[in-house]
């Protein structure tokens, strides 16, 4: 059965093959299982399984029935360290937005390939209220010139917002409304850009992708945010470029908002589901033959 319909999964656990080691005990995170009486393990608690599998995934011998897994469906870990940490650590840092593109279109089997990389990004339970993460894929030079029209249409509303008297009158006492204010001259630069046909929005990028999520999920935007940046990390190891876009994720989701673009109902965004991250992908026209040092501020609380 497709996890994304359960509502209160039926797992069980079958006494003939069950060893009792208590694995699926100390694993599970919602305590579905235990041991009532010393005969046998025990599930209970049905309704508060996130499905993260790691019961059937721990299990020695395959004793657990979940009607949200197939337990042939489990692919086994072969080397839980596949890379060192220096080869992580310079394939992550080197990791650099991309906004020229060759105009050469990614194949759909290739984008599908690197989506499925999304579904193992760490997210909320979401088996109450459907996947926690989806993804709208444009591509087409006609479908992106509406993402991007829409866009400019939102990126146009919102200057207009944020230049009005009362926005203006409120960042005088709101941090939120000054910094909302601060961002006009970037996006009046874009707008002009534009105008004189030039596309500093989405940067002539071949393909669009629009990630969205139920808005009664718990974590909506982690989720969204997760599973995107793991598709820009696979993507780099098919010779991609991506670039996050908080215009166009802007635009999308802004459409839940009265006077603004309907690109979510372009995108098909469904009710109830709001774009929370989105991103362009193509194959990079420029390489970058550097990248400049970064430094993080860590405070240690013994």
């Amino acid at each position: 059965m497709d996890t994304k319909y359960l509502k209160t999964p039926v797992i069980s656990v079958d006494t003939d093959k069950c060893t009792k080691c208590l694995l699926c005990v100390k694993i599970c995170p919602t305590k579905n299982f235990a041991v009532l009486d010393q005969s046998k393990v025990d599930v209970i608690h049905l309704e508060e399984c996130v499905l993260c599998g790691h019961c059937i995934s721990i299990c020695p011998t395959q004793s657990i029935n979940h009607n949200g897994f197939e337990s042939k469906g489990f692919k086994s870990i072969k080397n839980s360290k596949p890379i060192s940490s220096e080869t992580a650590f310079e394939f992550l840092s080197q990791r650099r937005s991309i906004r020229n593109y060759r105009k050469e279109v990614p194949s759909k089997e290739l984008i599908q390939k690197i989506l499925d990389i999304a579904g193992y990004a760490p997210g909320s339970p979401h088996h109450r209220v459907g996947w926690s993460r989806n993804v709208t894929i444009v591509s087409g030079e006609d479908s992106l010139k509406v993402v991007l029209s829409m866009t400019v249409d939102y990126m146009q509303k919102t200057v207009n917002l944020l230049n009005s008297w009362f926005l203006k009158f409120v960042a005088r006492y709101s941090d939120l409304a000054k910094a909302g204010i601060a961002v006009v001259p970037d996006l009046q630069m874009r707008l002009n850009e534009y105008e004189n046909g030039n596309d500093y929005i989405t940067y002539h990028a071949p393909i669009a992708l629009f990630f969205h999520a139920p808005m009664n999920s718990s974590t909506p935007q982690t989720d969204c945010d997760t599973a995107l940046f793991l598709v820009q990390l696979y993507a780099e190891s098919f010779g991609l470029g991506t670039c996050w876009n908080g215009l166009i994720q802007g635009a999308a989701a802004g459409d839940h908002l009265k006077g603004f673009t309907k690109l979510a109902d372009f995108l098909k965004i469904p009710k109830g589901h709001k774009c929370y991250a989105a991103m362009t992908i193509g194959y990079p026209s420029i390489t970058l033959k550097s990248i400049p040092e970064r430094k993080v501020e860590i405070t240690w609380i013994d």
